[in-house]
């Protein structure tokens, strides 16, 4: 598939470039940049909207986190009370025993309920998650080639996993932790305020230090992993490349200088890794030590109080202060844990959301009817398209196929030849003119079910990780299996599928890499053969083999084509001697057409094309006139 289709590559949703590396190709030296979202409101809306049911399982855990910080809040004071009336004024062991299993069952109540919050909100965010992966997978099977053809593959499992974990994770830590710290901040407050309004004011004075110092160790932290995050994405481009260029870099004998790259990048995210932790990791003493100055500024001021004021500042009171002011600052820690995260999350919510709101450009109309058979006549009328706004790969194109008709399309790269067979299957919307399926403009009928009457053999087909059975009936997938063995007869297929160890259970590799390349056209004929399609396209289905196979593939593709409309793409013009008709595509039209002996005898492109190709193999296909 070699036509002008280069898009430039763009991030969903923000319509700005993606950045590139020098080379022109996105990969190294690309930048990765923290994200923050644009609109907190309206991502928060919806992702409010998007939680449904989960409304009762919110409202247990708002209640949770209510009486969790409840507890945190009067334990103190009843550990000070106990300290006051049963050990300082009027000593009594059993009294005081007694008032601490109070405290121990308050406490006890604290980690119940902070259990149960976490199991809801975790139900929670597991539904809401479940939920956007669902509808955003269901949007991506839904969305045109166009969109694929711009945004990266990359970028778009991004959005589909990272993103909508990172929703989950600050769902069912970064909320709770936000929500029960606001609420254990207010909640203590309170309760020091009542206790006595001289000492609340001794802990409240350290906040002004503490914001300060956050926000400093904040904007660090921040810097230095900005930095990291960078130096980690080209990191893991840098292995992505490796692995997928394992063969050219082993034929140039690469090995070393890859592996030197890879060693500066790690040896850089490395040093830029430990300064973010290190930053991250100094939040934690910092703290530390503001509670342990809280707690020594409370014994001196309390003391000095008690020595001073007499029997309003008891030990009990200093002793529940103390308490407190660890307590007070402990949500703070949590806080600016949080921050970064729920931010983060907001920015994939964003993301997430952005891709859930694009149209697809190619959809049928709510009342267009379906394709229940067709005989197969084709016809181009005055077609044109571009990939781009700007730009026409094919100009008032005119062709017409009868039914079972072969129609071989042949022409330079670029001239336009897989595009025809893209419009034809509705990857695309002609810019103007029409095409028409016996006489019924494609446009007009349901696009889902005129794919079902099409067949499509590649260059390179694509076959999953699965069965040899299953790969085959994934053309018609309610096949049985004896339908699925004999369309792998057909293609010729069923002999080296039986000589396998496991036959029609063995398991593909990726992409069926443990076939050979003329094994694998042969499957996907067999996958084109169940399908049983009124019209064929052949997207250079020989290209890529030896005279060998190609006689082995041209023998299944003959009992394919039997009976059907078929469009071939291809540059060897031995394939397409016998076609119906040859149409050759140049300068964004059609500058020749006619059977393959008749175009040798007007002597023309196709002609000059058809003996250069075998007299003088090296010459390239992109002649001109």
């Amino acid at each position: 598939m070699n036509d002008q289709r280069h898009a430039p590559t763009t991030n969903a949703g923000t319509g700005h470039a993606r950045p590139v590396s020098p080379r022109g190709m996105p990969g190294r030296g690309r930048h990765v940049t923290i994200e923050v979202p644009q609109s907190f409101r309206k991502v928060i809306g919806r992702l409010i909207r998007h939680f449904g049911g989960e409304w009762p399982s919110l409202i247990v855990v708002a209640l949770t986190i209510v009486a969790s910080s409840v507890t945190k809040a009067i334990g103190p004071a009843l550990i000070g009370g106990a300290i006051t009336n049963h050990i300082e004024r009027v000593p009594d062991a059993a009294a005081f025993i007694g008032q601490m299993a109070v405290v121990l069952l308050v406490y006890a109540a604290g980690w119940v309920v902070i259990s149960l919050s976490g199991g809801f909100m975790n139900r929670a965010g597991n539904r809401l998650v479940y939920r956007l992966r669902r509808d955003t997978f269901a949007h991506l099977q839904k969305l045109s080639m166009s969109f694929f053809d711009k945004r990266g593959l990359g970028d778009i499992i991004s959005r589909v996993t990272n993103d909508i974990e990172m929703i989950y994770s600050a769902l069912t830590n970064g909320v709770s932790s936000l929500l029960g710290g606001l609420v254990s901040i207010v909640g203590i407050l309170i309760a020091m305020l009542v206790l006595d309004v001289r000492l609340s004011v001794v802990v409240l004075l350290l906040l002004p230090i503490i914001a300060v110092i956050t926000a400093l160790i904040g904007k660090v932290v921040r810097s230095a992993f900005r930095a990291n995050q960078a130096l980690i994405g080209r990191l893991t481009e840098n292995i992505a490349e490796s692995v997928d260029s394992a063969r050219l870099i082993k034929s140039f004998n690469m090995e070393a200088d890859s592996h030197a790259e890879f060693m500066k990048l790690s040896e850089e995210a490395r040093k830029v890794g430990s300064v973010a932790e290190i930053a991250a990791f100094s939040v934690h003493p910092v703290m530390r030590f503001m509670n342990g100055f809280a707690g020594a500024l409370v014994v001196g001021v309390g003391g000095y109080l008690a020595v001073t004021r007499g029997g309003d500042y008891s030990i009990g009171l200093i002793a529940a202060f103390i308490l407190y002011a660890r307590r007070f600052f402990e949500p703070l820690r949590q806080i600016t844990q949080v921050y970064n995260l729920i931010q983060s999350a907001l920015a994939g919510a964003e993301r997430v959301f952005e891709l859930l709101d694009i149209e697809p450009e190619i959809k049928s109309d709510p009342d267009a009817p379906a394709v229940e058979d067709i005989a197969g006549h084709v016809e181009f009328d005055n077609v044109s398209f571009g990939y781009l706004p700007d730009q026409t790969v094919v100009r008032d194109i005119t062709l017409e196929a009868q039914s079972g008709q072969v129609v071989a399309i042949v022409g330079p790269t670029g001239a336009g030849k897989t595009t025809l067979v893209n419009l034809l299957s509705r990857f695309y919307d002609v810019r103007a003119g029409s095409i028409r399926i016996d006489g019924r403009d494609i446009r007009e009928v349901d696009v889902s079910s005129l794919r079902t009457r099409m067949g499509v053999v590649l260059q390179e087909p694509y076959f999953f990780a699965d069965t040899i059975m299953s790969n085959i009936k994934y053309g018609n997938p309610s096949a049985t299996d004896e339908e699925a063995m004999e369309a792998a007869g057909i293609a010729d297929a069923d002999h080296f599928i039986r000589r396998l160890p496991e036959g029609y259970d063995t398991v593909l590799l990726e992409r069926g890499m443990n076939l050979s390349q003329g094994e694998r056209q042969l499957l996907a004929i067999a996958r084109a053969v169940i399908a049983d399609p009124r019209i064929l396209i052949l997207d250079e289905a020989t290209s890529n083999v030896d005279s060998l196979t190609e006689s082995m593939i041209q023998k299944g593709l003959l009992r394919l084509m039997k009976g059907r409309t078929s469009f071939i793409i291809a540059h060897r013009l031995s394939t397409i001697r016998n076609a119906d008709q040859v149409v050759v595509l140049h300068n964004q039209g059609i500058i020749e057409r006619g059977t393959h002996d008749e175009l040798m005898a007007a002597d023309g492109f196709y002609a000059r094309l058809y003996r250069l190709q075998f007299e003088k193999p090296e010459i390239t296909e992109d002649m001109s006139i």
